[in-house]
């Protein structure tokens, strides 16, 4: 998944969150960035298919998550809390997204106890031998959006997420 609809899919999350002592802000915003951040990994890899490190698995997260929400509660910090909560939730839509649309490289749900890519669909990471900056590009994006599923998913997110947003401001206008 691109990241605009990674951003898409973590504003949708938060729209649908009831608010709650776990949702002040800076809920969103920190779910938002959440939602891109696994592909920080990215910024240390040469390829598309190699850019999956610990930042792209579960536990990873749900350690840090069971780290700052523990502080939160001791603390008493309703702001740490969310904080916590954000960063969970956005990590965690980032890799049920990437599960779904994976085309080079799956999820490792089960690591540390196991190096298995879980994916939707058959992937094929030859077609992922392509520099991480080269994404939106051919070959890589016109292979990536051979499935329509993907493509349409994608924008349908994307739309989705915009049409949400733009209620939103009219409201506030």
């Amino acid at each position: 998944m691109f990241l605009p609809s990674h951003i898409a899919s973590g504003y949708l999350l938060g729209k649908w969150m009831k608010t709650s002592p776990w949702t002040v802000y800076p809920f969103m915003p920190v779910l938002l960035l959440a939602s891109i951040l696994p592909d920080m990994d990215g910024l240390f890899s040469t390829t598309v298919a190699g850019h999956h490190s610990v930042l792209h698995t579960p536990i990873f997260w749900i350690g840090l998550f069971v780290l700052m929400a523990t502080e939160g509660i001791i603390s008493k910090n309703d702001k740490k809390k969310s904080i916590a909560l954000a960063l969970l939730l956005g990590t965690q839509v980032h890799l049920v997204t990437d599960w779904i649309t994976a085309r080079t490289v799956g999820i490792q749900w089960m690591f540390p106890s196991s190096y298995k890519d879980y994916f939707l669909f058959p992937i094929q990471p030859e077609q992922g031998q392509v520099p991480i900056w080269e994404m939106g590009q051919n070959p890589y994006f016109s292979f990536y959006m051979e499935n329509p599923f993907l493509f349409f998913g994608e924008v349908g997110i994307l739309i989705l997420a915009s049409m949400l947003y733009l209620k939103e401001r009219g409201k506030h206008s």
